[in-house]
């Protein structure tokens, strides 16, 4: 699916197929030494060299030449933890 920038989508445990050039799913959240929660994220088949990326809110990564920002990560120590982000470009 093509998003406008602005749009956001929600990163869940497993496979999120809304990203194109997707799927994009969370694979495993938590809490860094500093307290910041991070995520990891894969999925996309231009991943491939690299696998699994870990993202923390701020960061960026591109889809199918679309760049998403981590807005925030909830709850990362729960089964229910996701990750929203926002279309940059």
């Amino acid at each position: 699916m093509a998003h406008e920038v602005g749009a956001q989508e929600k990163i869940t445990y497993g496979r999120n197929d809304r990203f194109a050039g997707g799927p994009v799913g969370g694979g495993r959240f938590w809490v860094d030494e500093q307290g910041r929660p991070v995520a990891k994220i894969g999925g996309p088949g231009e991943w491939r060299r690299t696998g699994m990326i870990d993202v923390r809110v701020g960061d960026t990564f591109t889809v199918a030449g679309q760049t998403w920002k981590v807005t925030d990560i909830i709850d990362p120590d729960a089964p229910e933890a996701y990750l929203l982000t926002t279309r940059v470009s």
